[in-house]
């Protein structure tokens, strides 16, 4: 755990210092860093304010119905900012489960073991992301959602394929 936790600070440094108009100084790892860098930018921020209102009638009482009108790209940006916030349980929700539907607790143990390292990991690193769109590979049923992002040179995509279930676009996670 703790040399995840460094790993992150170590990324969430390195970002900061891309965005610095100064040269950086040696980075110090500190768990603070990942708790100020994560603090300054929200996936969600630039939600239409009416969303943003049903994305929190979500969190505050799990009516996942407010979320009909949400496109995949912006329950890829929801499912981002629920992995900030470590709302497992609301992660559970937006999650598409076909006919082997685990159960909530099965779920939290799969997610920690499998999954929660690798998209905290997304969420620092595309958190100024240029672009979040529908991929070419989608399908009227499957959509796939491509978050791209640009440092100097390089660039990086990360996709994530999202299913329509119950009129909600819905995470394939695992």
């Amino acid at each position: 755990m703790v040399k995840k936790l460094v790993y992150v600070a170590v990324i969430a440094s390195l970002l900061a210092a891309c965005e610095a108009k100064e040269p950086a100084q040696q980075p110090t790892i500190d768990a603070d860093i990942v708790k100020t860098a994560a603090t300054d930018f929200s996936y969600v921020a630039n939600l239409p304010s009416e969303k943003k209102e049903h994305y929190q009638t979500f969190l505050n009482d799990g009516d996942i119905a407010v979320l009909q009108t949400f496109s995949p790209e912006e329950m890829v940006l929801i499912m981002l900012d629920l992995v900030h916030e470590t709302r497992i349980d609301a992660l559970y929700a937006i999650t598409y489960h076909n006919s082997a539907t685990p159960t909530k607790e099965k779920f939290e143990q799969q997610y920690m073991d499998l999954r929660a390292y690798d998209l905290l990991e997304t969420y620092l690193m595309f958190r100024y992301y240029d672009q979040v769109a529908i991929n070419e590979a989608s399908t009227p049923d499957r959509q796939v959602v491509q978050l791209e992002i640009s440092v100097s040179n390089h660039n990086f995509a990360k996709t994530f394929a999202l299913q329509r279930q119950d009129g909600i676009w819905k995470i394939l996670l695992f």
